[in-house]
């Protein structure tokens, strides 16, 4: 019999071709997991031979292209009193797993069917670009289900509201797998797409299917396809959204990036769509930004700075959770606009902060030197100015390490790129010695610019 004072948990996931994740996936929790579920749906790999050797019940299901029938497909197989549903390419830190039993005993005396987490994608780098809470623990009840064959949630079969904690203070889940996954599943787009279809002929007007089948044509570069879709979800929409409504929002912004790309657009119409969006989720910092981008784009860097700056100062202070994807993703991109557009209206010390910005991140990114450097040479520049120019490469020296031969060159070339030539010259007569010069090719025309 099960001891009433401890809590079972069975760690659950569906799996194919994960060979290279499977030991990581079921080692981070095996101390606290009573049980380890593994569906595989048709690996071809070893995964399913490695998930038995490491303990786990590993069951075949074939594939039906219904996500919600394998995940509950898992549930049936569990006989724990709480779930844990993760994917392969995800995984908790032991801290937060050992958590995991004390929180859940808490749940069950106050009557929660289940808890959120904070899930964080992790870029090639191992650095969190974007957060948002996600429903991954719940009761092992059988009222407790998925619906939809895509883009899955966890409902009650009885139509009831399900009362979820929010455990996003208490947990976090790592996802590994981002770039991955978004370039996986453009190759199964098809895939998606009848999914979605299929979804939408029994629900219609769900304007969450329809800004996900928006999401499918538009990484498939079908833009018109996408807008529509994106324009029937808001025409679908409630009339109050709630403020962590990520799919709604995500509509809202994609529609955005959508219009950035038509020519033929006018800002009127993307003002209408902003103004819309920004009524219903005033804290979105990615709507900024889409605005901010379709002004650079179309020839207003006035107004785009206004709206790129309010982009930033909203990801300040409502962060990057369950919203500002795109931004928190893109923070680079959003300064080298404003860089830009800061040169190009005459603010040439915030075309230095905001170039520095980006360069701290990406320092061998060369736009943003390039407009770091128009605005410290904005004047008519004197090859012959060497104060101004020691000056300038004491300021690069914080950025780049100078006795690095790759550094130097860097800079140098993208002084040449900034048409910055006496700059240009001076750090090749200064910082090369004369083999680096003859080895790499340098040389000077006769107007003194480096080539």
């Amino acid at each position: 019999m099960k001891n009433n004072k401890r809590i079972f948990i069975s760690q659950c996931m569906i799996v194919k071709d994960e060979e290279k994740n499977i030991e990581k996936a079921l080692s981070w929790g095996k101390g606290v997991m009573w049980e380890q579920i593994v569906i595989d749906t048709g690996s071809t790999d070893r995964t399913a031979e490695l998930a038995g050797k490491l303990g786990a019940k590993v069951f075949h299901l074939e594939w039906a292209e219904d996500f919600s029938a394998a995940k509950n497909y898992a549930i049936q197989k569990a006989r724990g009193d709480w779930i844990v549903f993760l994917d392969a390419d995800e995984y908790m830190t032991e801290e937060d797993a050992k958590k995991l039993p004390y929180i859940f005993a808490q749940l069950s005396r106050k009557g929660f069917d289940g808890s959120t987490a904070l899930l964080h994608n992790l870029d090639d780098t191992g650095r969190i670009f974007s957060s948002c809470s996600h429903l991954r623990f719940f009761r092992n009840i059988p009222d407790i289900r998925y619906k939809r064959r895509i883009h899955e949630q966890l409902v009650s079969l009885s139509g009831r509201e399900l009362q979820v904690m929010d455990g996003t203070q208490e947990f976090s889940i790592f996802h590994t797998g981002y770039q991955r996954a978004a370039s996986t599943e453009k190759k199964k787009s098809g895939r998606n797409r009848r999914m979605l279809q299929r979804e939408l002929e029994e629900y219609p007007d769900d304007p969450e299917l329809m800004g996900y089948m928006g999401d499918e044509c538009f990484d498939d570069g079908e833009l018109e396809e996408a807008e529509r879709w994106y324009r029937q979800a808001v025409a679908h929409m409630p009339g109050e959204l709630k403020e962590h409504d990520q799919r709604s929002a995500t509509t809202f912004v994609r529609l955005l990036m959508t219009l950035t790309e038509r020519e033929t657009i006018g800002w009127p119409d993307v003002q209408d769509m902003y103004q819309q969006g920004v009524q219903a989720f005033p804290k979105e910092a990615d709507l900024d930004y889409m605005a901010g981008r379709f002004l650079v784009m179309h020839g207003s860097p006035e107004e785009a700075v206004e709206y790129l700056e309010t982009a930033l100062g909203k990801l300040e202070a409502y962060g990057s959770t369950n919203k500002a994807l795109f931004l928190a993703g893109n923070l680079g991109d959003a300064c080298d606009l404003l860089a830009k557009s800061c040169y190009e209206t005459g603010q040439l010390q915030k075309c230095v902060t905001y170039a520095v910005e980006h360069l701290k991140c990406e320092r061998y990114e060369m736009k943003p030197l390039v407009w770091l450097l128009k605005a410290l040479f904005h004047e008519e520049e004197s090859i012959q100015d060497q104060e101004k120019h020691e000056a300038v490469m004491g300021f690069l020296s914080k950025i780049y390490d100078l006795p690095a031969l790759k550094d130097r060159l860097f800079v140098m070339k993208t002084a040449q790129r900034a048409e910055c030539d006496g700059f240009a010259g001076y750090v090749r007569e200064h910082y090369f010695t004369p083999d680096e010069q003859k080895m790499l090719g340098i040389q000077e025309d006769e107007k003194g610019a480096v080539r």
